[in-house]
C-alpha cells in the first residue's frame, strides 16, 4: 500500500476545500481613526521642508501621490493647525534607505523626539509607535544613504470618523474629490482573505493590509459603506511586484448564514460577476490606478489584488474617489408669526458608515434600493431642540444616544422622501421626514413623540419651501403659535427658513 500518495491527495482535497470555503463576516468597527494631515477634515499645512520634492503631496488624500527625497539630509515641517493628540505614524518606503526621526512640537521652539526608525529598502511600510502627545507641530527628519520616493505620510492619534458625515449629491458631482475608503466616507471592512498576517483588528482599523504566503490566488477585500455611494476611481499601492487589481461592485452583498447562525460569503460568487474595473501593474511598480467606464454607483465594494507569483508577503492599501462635502451637524431654524423662534440642530454621530441619511444618492435598480433602505444604524447622534419665545424665553431640549432608522422612497410621480426615526433612551422619538417633489418643493417635517403608550406628538414643525416662498407651521416648544401655512404671492412669507451646513473646524 502507497500510503505517501495517499497523504498527498488527501492533502491537496484539504487544501481545495479551504480555499473555496465561505469567509466569515468581519464584525462593523464603531469608529475608524483618521489622518490628521490629510482628508477633507484636516486643517494641516505645510510650514517648511528642505530636501524634498512635491512635498505638498504628503497631505494630499490620494495614497499614491508622490514626494521624491534625495540622498542626504532632508526634513519636512507640519503645522496641524490646532494641538491633537498623536500615538502613530507611517508612511509607504519605495526604495529609501537610512533613518527618520519624528518629533513633535506644541510652539516649534522645544521638540519632543517621538521614536526613530532605521529602514532599508526592502521595508516597505515605515511604521512609528510612540506614547500618545498633544501637539500642534510634526517634523520627519530624514538621513539617507539612498534616496527615491516616498507616499502616504500619515499621523493618527484621537481623530475618528465621528461627529462627521460625508454628503453626495444625486448626480455625484457635486463637493470636493475625497477618498472614500480611507476618509470620513464611511467605509466598513466587512469580508477580507487570506486573513491578514498583520492582525486583523489593525488591518480593517488603518486600512493596511499585509496578506500572508497563501495558496489562494487572490488578496481581496469587501467594503461596506452603509448607504450608496458614488464612486469615480479607484487606488492601490501594494508590494512593488506584478499584480492585476480588479474592482467589483455588489448592488446587494449575497450573503447567507452559515452553520453557525452567523453571516458569510461565497467567493465562488464572484464567478458571475463582472468587475467594473481593471488594472495591471505589470512592472511591479507597486501602485495603480483603475479607471471605470462610469461613475460607479454601490454600497458594497469588493477589491482584489492577483499577484504574479505567490509572495511571502503581499502589503495592500487602496483607496476609492467619489466627490462629497463634509459636514459636522445639519441646524433648520423656523420664524414663526409671533415672533418666536423654534431651532433644531442634529449633530453627526458616530454611526458605522457615517450619515446614512444624508446623501441625495437613490438607487438606479430594485436591488439597489433595496441595500440602501437596509442601511439601518445605531449611532449617538444628538438632536437638539432650541425654542426661544416671543418675550425672549428660551426651552431647551437635548436627546442622545438613541438608535436611527432611516428609508429612502421614490414614488412614481418621482416624489422622494426620506425619513429618519430616532428611537432615544428616555422612550422619546424624534422624527425627521424630508419630502422632494419633482417640480423642486420640499418639505421638512419634525416630530418628538412623547414615552406615552398612545405616542401623541409631543410637538412638530413643518417647513415648505418652492417657488413661491417659504412657510412654516407648527410648535416643537410648548406655548407658541403655529406660523400660517400658506404664503401670499409678492409678500413676504410668514415664516422662514435657514439650512446651515456647518464644515469642520
Amino acid at each position: 500500500m502507497k500510503l505517501a500518495p495517499t497523504i498527498v491527495i488527501l492533502g491537496s482535497l484539504l487544501t481545495a476545500g479551504s480555499i473555496h470555503a465561505k469567509w466569515s463576516r468581519i464584525p462593523i468597527i464603531k469608529e475608524k481613526p483618521v489622518s490628521v494631515i490629510s482628508g477633507p477634515a484636516s486643517t494641516a499645512t505645510i510650514d517648511s521642508s528642505s530636501g524634498i520634492g512635491q512635498v505638498d503631496s504628503l497631505l494630499s488624500s490620494d495614497i499614491s501621490s508622490t514626494s521624491t527625497v534625495s540622498a542626504g539630509k532632508g526634513f519636512v515641517l507640519i503645522s496641524l493647525g490646532k494641538p491633537v493628540l498623536i500615538s502613530s505614524s507611517s508612511f509607504v518606503n519605495d526604495g529609501i534607505e537610512g533613518r527618520a526621526t519624528l518629533s513633535a512640537s506644541a510652539d516649534k521652539n522645544g521638540w519632543a523626539v517621538l521614536e526613530e526608525k532605521v529602514f532599508s529598502a526592502a521595508d516597505r511600510t515605515v511604521e512609528f509607535k510612540f506614547a500618545g502627545m498633544q501637539a500642534k507641530f510634526v517634523k520627519l527628519e530624514l538621513a539617507l544613504s539612498k534616496g527615491g520616493i516616498l507616499r502616504s505620510l500619515q499621523f493618527f492619534g484621537a481623530a475618528t470618523d465621528k461627529g462627521y458625515a460625508v454628503k453626495q449629491t444625486a448626480d455625484g458631482k457635486g463637493g470636493k474629490p475625497m477618498d472614500m475608503l480611507n476618509g470620513l466616507g464611511g467605509a466598513r471592512v466587512v469580508y477580507a482573505a487570506p486573513k491578514p498576517a498583520n492582525g486583523l483588528d489593525t488591518a480593517i482599523t488603518y486600512n493596511k493590509f499585509a496578506f500572508p504566503e497563501s495558496d489562494e490566488k487572490y488578496r481581496t477585500i469587501i467594503y461596506d459603506f452603509g448607504q450608496l455611494r458614488i464612486l469615480n476611481e479607484f487606488t492601490s499601492v501594494h508590494s512593488p511586484r506584478p499584480v492585476r487589481f480588479e474592482v467589483f461592485a455588489f448592488d446587494n452583498l449575497p450573503e447567507k448564514e452559515d452553520w453557525r447562525g452567523r453571516m458569510a460569503f461565497d467567493p465562488n460568487d464572484f464567478g458571475s460577476k463582472s468587475p467594473v474595473a481593471v488594472a495591471e501593474d505589470t512592472q511591479g511598480m507597486g501602485t495603480l490606478k483603475a479607471k471605470p467606464a462610469k461613475a460607479v454607483k454601490t454600497r458594497y465594494l469588493a477589491l482584489r489584488w492577483e499577484p504574479e507569483f505567490n509572495p511571502p508577503d503581499f502589503q495592500a492599501t487602496a483607496g476609492a474617489e467619489g466627490n462629497g462635502t463634509v459636514y459636522t451637524s445639519n441646524t433648520v431654524t423656523i420664524t414663526n408669526a409671533d415672533g418666536s423662534k423654534t431651532t433644531v440642530t442634529v449633530e453627526v454621530g458616530n454611526a458605522p458608515g457615517a450619515g446614512a441619511a444624508s446623501s441625495e444618492v437613490k438607487g438606479d435598480n430594485p436591488m439597489q434600493v433595496l441595500a440602501q433602505s437596509g442601511g439601518i444604524q445605531s449611532d449617538t447622534s444628538v438632536v437638539t431642540t432650541v425654542f426661544v419665545s416671543a418675550d425672549g424665553k428660551t426651552t431647551t431640549t437635548t436627546v442622545q444616544q438613541g438608535s436611527t432608522n432611516v428609508t429612502t422612497s421614490t414614488d412614481a410621480a418621482g416624489t422622494t422622501t426620506t425619513k429618519s426615526t430616532t428611537t432615544n433612551q428616555d422612550g422619546t422619538s424624534t422624527t425627521i421626514t424630508e419630502t422632494k417633489t419633482s417640480d423642486g418643493t420640499t418639505t421638512t417635517t419634525v416630530e418628538t413623540k412623547g414615552a406615552a403608550a398612545d405616542g401623541a406628538p409631543a410637538g412638530q414643525a413643518t417647513v415648505t419651501s418652492n417657488a413661491a416662498g417659504t412657510t412654516s407651521d407648527g410648535n416643537l416648544g410648548a406655548g407658541n403659535t403655529p406660523a400660517p401655512s400658506t404664503v401670499t404671492p409678492g409678500t413676504p412669507p410668514a415664516g422662514t427658513t435657514t439650512v446651515t451646513v456647518t464644515s469642520p473646524p
